[in-house]
């Protein structure tokens, strides 16, 4: 069975769920997850975590993240991307490049965002796209953030390329229409695109294509008619699953490539087996302050998810 964690390149005009159903669906893996959602617009970057590996998710360190934004200047939209309806219009920016690069300049460092009406931040215990469908104002809290580099890929007064390096939770849609009113302007985002998300890189994604080469008894067809649900119709046949998991083998990546942040405490095979049991956990390595994580592994083997704590190490996951 797969287990470890999968990264995909999602393409515009699906959703993460959508790739996260076919993954499920092709390899026979019930347990499928992804680390952070892109909107269906988007493309890049969604980390999938399989099998057991679903549990280790919130130790993954993807507090930095990387995206590549286009913003269309002189409108702002409801939704605050294309998909939206334009609510607002103002002159393109006069601005050269170097006073793009100055207000860039601006909104790096820590400071406070407020999330746009069409997320999933919950308000009264709903998400904000609840009330934004039905047309009904609701704000949520400021949320802390980071802008650790912007970087202008190109610009032409109609539109700006950037590269946004960030801390998690940061919306580039709200980033966006603020970069644009700062240029005298109004604006929101044509594409968007990740190729990072903490540990996760594009060079490491597998394209829903080449997925759908790995899956398909017939080759050459479009990989929507291969992977994605269909209502009506018989589905295109797939290849057995035993060869789908094979292939993908290769493509998956452990535990430990993906929690190479965290120090190490090696054991033998015996005290992995007492861990596995309840046992005691090896002493958090040197370095390891209080409060601090650490891996127990036994050779390339990620035995459980520890945390030092006032007696020692304290096991906050055992696998």
């Amino acid at each position: 069975m797969l287990e470890g964690f999968l990264v995909m390149d999602k393409p515009a005009g699906i959703t993460s769920h959508d790739v996260v159903a076919a993954v499920r669906a092709v390899t026979g893996v019930k347990k499928v997850g992804h680390t952070g959602t892109l909107d269906p617009f988007a493309t890049g970057v969604l980390p999938l975590a399989l099998g057991r590996c679903t549990r280790l998710i919130q130790y993954l360190d993807e507090s930095i993240k990387v995206y590549e934004a286009t913003v269309r200047l002189g409108s702002a939209t409801d939704t605050g991307d294309p998909t939206g309806k334009v609510v607002r219009e103002a002159a393109l920016p006069e601005a050269d490049e170097g006073d793009v690069l100055d207000v860039l300049d601006r909104f790096l460092g820590e400071q406070e965002q407020i999330p746009p009406a069409y997320s999933a931040v919950k308000v009264k215990g709903k998400p904000m796209y609840h009330y934004a469908r039905k047309g009904q104002q609701v704000e949520a809290k400021p949320r802390r953030i980071t802008i650790h580099a912007l970087d202008m890929l190109s610009y032409d007064r109609e539109t700006l390329r950037i590269q946004i390096t960030c801390s998690r939770g940061t919306y580039a849609r709200v980033l966006a229409d603020d970069i644009a009113v700062a240029l005298g302007s109004a604006g929101h985002l044509e594409t968007l695109s990740r190729p990072r998300s903490g540990p996760f890189y594009l060079d490491d994604a597998l394209d829903m294509g080449a997925l759908s080469e790995i899956v398909s008894a017939e080759p050459g067809l479009p990989w929507a008619d291969v992977l994605l649900a269909r209502k009506k119709g018989e589905r295109v046949p797939w290849k057995p699953r035993a060869d789908v998991q094979q292939a993908l083998a290769d493509r998956v990546l452990s535990p430990l490539r993906c929690l190479s942040d965290l120090p190490l405490a090696d054991v033998g095979p015996e005290q992995a087996r007492r861990v596995r049991n309840g046992g005691m956990l090896p002493p958090p390595p040197r370095g390891v302050g209080a409060g601090q994580r650490y891996l127990v592994v036994a050779g390339d083997d990620l035995v459980a998810v520890a945390e030092h704590g006032p007696r020692g190490g304290k096991a906050l996951r055992v696998m």
